[in-house]
C-alpha cells in the first residue's frame, strides 16, 4: 500500500514539474511583447469583441490566458490611460468590470512589471455551473493598451512557480 501511495505522489509531483520545465512557446500578443506558455494556445472568438484572446489548457486543465485590450477603440488615448491608470476610480472601474458577471475579488496587489509597466493583479474567486474556482490576473499597462495574464488553477490546485513562470515571461521591446 505504502508503494503504490508513493508512486501516486512520484506522478502527480512530476507531472506538475514537467509542465514547467517543459520547453514553453514564445507567444506573440502584438508587435513587440510576447508572453510564454506552456502549450501552443488557441486564439478564442470573442464574437466582435475589442479584445484579443489567446488561451491553452495543461493536462491537469489549469488554465493560462492572454488579452489584449485596445483602449483606443473606446476612444482614449495613450495619454489619457497614463493619466489615469494608477488612480482609485480608474482600478475599481477595471474591478467592477471584472466581477459583473458576478465574481468577488479576494485579493489585489500593484506593481511594476520589469521595474517599468505599471500593473495591477486580483485574485477573483468565481462561481460556474455550481462550481467555484479562483483566478489571479495581471493586468499590465503599455501605452494605450492592457495586457491582462491570466492563470487558472487546474485539477492539482495552484502552482504558484508556474503561474509565476508564466507572468515573468511577458516581454516588451521597446
Amino acid at each position: 500500500m505504502k508503494k503504490i501511495v508513493l508512486i501516486a505522489l512520484i506522478a502527480v509531483t512530476s507531472s506538475a514539474f514537467t509542465i514547467i520545465m517543459e520547453d514553453w512557446k514564445k507567444v506573440s500578443v502584438m508587435d513587440k511583447v510576447t508572453v510564454e506558455m506552456p502549450l501552443e494556445p488557441e486564439e478564442v472568438n470573442t464574437n466582435g469583441g475589442p479584445q484579443k484572446v489567446k488561451r491553452c489548457f495543461a493536462s491537469d486543465s489549469t488554465e493560462i490566458t492572454s488579452v489584449l485590450l485596445d483602449f483606443t477603440t473606446f476612444g482614449m488615448t495613450e495619454e489619457a490611460i497614463e493619466g489615469m491608470k494608477d488612480t482609485e476610480e480608474f482600478k475599481e472601474q477595471l474591478k467592477m468590470g471584472m466581477t459583473q458577471g458576478g465574481g468577488e475579488i479576494l485579493g489585489e496587489s500593484e506593481g511594476k512589471h520589469k521595474d517599468k509597466y505599471f500593473y495591477y493583479q486580483f485574485d477573483i474567486k468565481a462561481e460556474k455551473d455550481g462550481s467555484s474556482s479562483v483566478s489571479t490576473n495581471r493586468l499590465v499597462f503599455y501605452k494605450s493598451y492592457l495586457i491582462t495574464l491570466r492563470y487558472k488553477a487546474g485539477k492539482n490546485g495552484e502552482n504558484k512557480e508556474l503561474r509565476d513562470k508564466y507572468f515573468n515571461s511577458l516581454t516588451i521591446a521597446e
